[in-house]
């Protein structure tokens, strides 16, 4: 095979605008991933947890409270006497309808928030996931062109030889051939020892997800939603977890802010009771009311729980600017990567025809080896350069694809966050 041919090959790993193999994780396989990766299924457990507290809040912390009672009864004047007693007594704090309902309110809105914590998990975990799947992509794509220079190196190494044998080179060309193979295949090792460490990384967060190291990349195309930033920041703030779970903790703590200012009334008791006095001569049935009287530590926590949910609540809507825009930089970003990546391969084939003419002149006994070595390191590097460009590219539209839900399944419900293992 021809030096042009191995070129035109590596190339075409870089460049092809055909490409139909998919170069994202299968969607099925992803969502497995993630449900899976330790910060998600630490989150299910939070969310699991809150849960059960939220249920124990809506049936009411209020419990039966039983008192027992000995005593003995001594009688000073004749006829003098001693007596033992005892009582006992069940009472319990009653929970008034509006205290109830704020009760129930707090534990929808701890509910909410533990559900939004579950998707900012699973969103973040996506964002590692992405970051860690292009690297690898990366390091691969690097890896192939390396083996692929590397053949060239030897065709070239090749190509010395014969022109030495037959008297048209110098011996000392075969030096310089040697040492830009013994460069190349240095450069080869290293980049698979960096292609192991990025597929090790990213099989040490999510073991489960399947890698094919025949990945084609497709050309990088310019982000959806209409065209517009606006658009896409509209979409992406209708599915931000960090927004909803900034929002559902400003609702925690109105609730609680609500909740403390039923128990700012006065809280009763009732509860019935009996007493066996006079050694069994006398006996006592009666019903008993408890008031507990509030303070004015109730009325400071109270004040504490809204100026906390004011907080909160400006807090939410200064992210919700923040993320608008943030994600308007993002689709601005990404624009520009597909713009990036068509500069960068429009001078990474110019690069490549001048080191074909370079290898060209010198097979036909013109030019030197030094400038066919030259040029080739430049085509080399801007190959690479475009490759990058690339990955960029596709990375940022697939972030965008994240951001959006438009990637992989990200929304979370009660159902579905008990169904996944």
């Amino acid at each position: 095979m021809s030096a042009v041919r191995t070129l035109s090959l590596a190339l075409a790993w870089a460049f092809s605008v055909h490409a139909q193999a998919d170069y994202l994780p299968d969607p099925k396989a992803a969502e497995a991933a993630l449900w899976a990766s330790p910060s998600v299924a630490q989150a299910r457990g939070d969310y699991a947890a809150q849960s059960l507290r939220s249920r124990s809040l809506q049936q009411g912390r209020d419990e039966w409270k039983l008192d027992a009672e000995i005593d003995q009864r001594r009688i000073q004047t004749p006829p003098s006497d001693n007596f033992a007693e005892w009582g006992l007594a069940l009472s319990r704090p009653i929970r008034m309808p509006a205290r109830a309902e704020a009760d129930r309110t707090l534990a929808g809105a701890l509910n909410a928030h533990a559900e939004a914590s579950l998707g900012e998990a699973l969103h973040e975990s996506g964002r590692q996931l992405l970051t860690l799947w292009f690297d690898w992509l990366n390091q691969a794509s690097q890896s192939s062109q390396w083996q692929a220079q590397r053949q060239l190196a030897e065709q070239q190494l090749a190509t010395v030889n014969a022109r030495i044998r037959l008297g048209e080179a110098p011996r000392t060309e075969r030096i310089n051939a040697e040492a830009a193979l013994a460069q190349i295949r240095l450069q080869q090792q290293q980049s698979a020892t960096r292609l192991q460490q990025a597929r090790s990384r990213l099989l040490a967060q999510f073991p489960t997800l399947p890698l094919t190291e025949e990945t084609t990349l497709p050309p990088p195309t310019e982000p959806g939603f209409q065209g517009s930033a606006d658009h896409y920041a509209e979409a992406v703030l209708e599915h931000n977890h960090e927004l909803f779970r900034a929002r559902r903790q400003a609702d925690v703590l109105q609730a609680e802010a609500r909740k403390l200012a039923q128990h700012r009334s006065v809280d009763p008791t009732v509860g019935v009771f009996y007493r066996n006095e006079m050694g069994g001569n006398e006996h006592v049935l009666g019903l008993g009311v408890g008031l507990t009287l509030p303070g004015g530590a109730r009325r400071t926590d109270q004040e504490a729980a809204e100026q906390l949910a004011t907080t909160a609540q400006s807090a939410a809507i200064q992210l919700e600017q923040r993320l608008r825009q943030e994600a308007r930089a993002d689709f601005e970003t990404a624009t520009a990567q597909v713009e990036n990546w068509q500069q960068a391969g429009r001078a990474a084939q110019a690069l490549t025809e001048a080191a074909r003419l370079a290898a060209r002149a010198y097979d036909l006994g013109e030019g030197s080896l030094d400038q066919v070595l030259l040029n080739r390191r430049l085509a080399l590097d801007g190959q690479l350069m475009a490759q990058q460009t690339q990955l960029d590219a596709l990375a940022a539209n697939a972030r965008l694809q994240l951001d959006s839900h438009q990637l992989w399944p990200l929304d979370v419900d009660a159902d579905s966050a008990h169904a996944h293992p």
